[in-house]
């Protein structure tokens, strides 16, 4: 099968595309940043409670965590990093949908007793690729100036509004609507 490449940044130096539909055969960069350690932070605080309480490291995502829309959606990231991991029912061998728990590694990283790779690879769903760079949870918390995740207003540019558009053309009745 030939595949085209061309110059990638990523941790791979070339980028592979399918022949047949362009798609990308390299995968994505994951990083940890600072809002998936307060994911972490946030989950952790949460699963000891819940192994406190019942003697379970289990929570459920949308019922037990009070996430923001940022935080729920990149949510899932932790577990490419091994952080978390979805919730198997001992007994019945199934998973659960929406229970999480944290794992070993995640509780580790959290207390700040192990490094794991800065960024990962990912493609069709599994790591392919670990960065050589690794950072402790106290490593990603120096950097204050880095935001959690970019937001509308951190890109620096104005809305208009259909009120402040003026227009010499009659036939336009856009503003008709507001």
């Amino acid at each position: 099968m030939f595949v085209q490449t061309t110059k990638y940044t990523s941790m791979q130096k070339e980028k592979s595309l399918c022949p047949c539909c362009g798609a990308n055969l390299n995968g994505r960069d994951e990083r940890i940043s600072k809002g998936i350690i307060v994911n972490l932070v946030k989950f952790r605080e949460q699963a000891l409670k819940s192994i406190m309480l019942r003697n379970l490291n289990k929570v459920h995502l949308a019922q037990d965590l009070n996430l923001t829309n940022n935080q729920y959606n990149n949510f899932q990231k932790l577990r490419y990093h091994g952080l978390i991991a979805h919730y198997k029912n001992p007994i019945t061998k199934e998973y659960e949908s929406g229970h999480w728990l944290l794992t070993k590694r995640g509780n580790r990283f959290a207390k700040n007793e192990i490094a794991i790779s800065k960024k990962v690879v990912i493609w069709r769903n599994k790591i392919v690729e670990r960065s050589e760079e690794i950072v402790k949870m106290s490593d990603v918390w120096k950097d204050k100036d880095e935001p959690f995740w970019y937001k509308h207003d951190d890109f620096g540019f104005d809305f208009e509004d259909a009120n402040d558009y003026k227009s010499d053309d009659d036939q336009d009745n856009q503003l008709e609507l507001f």
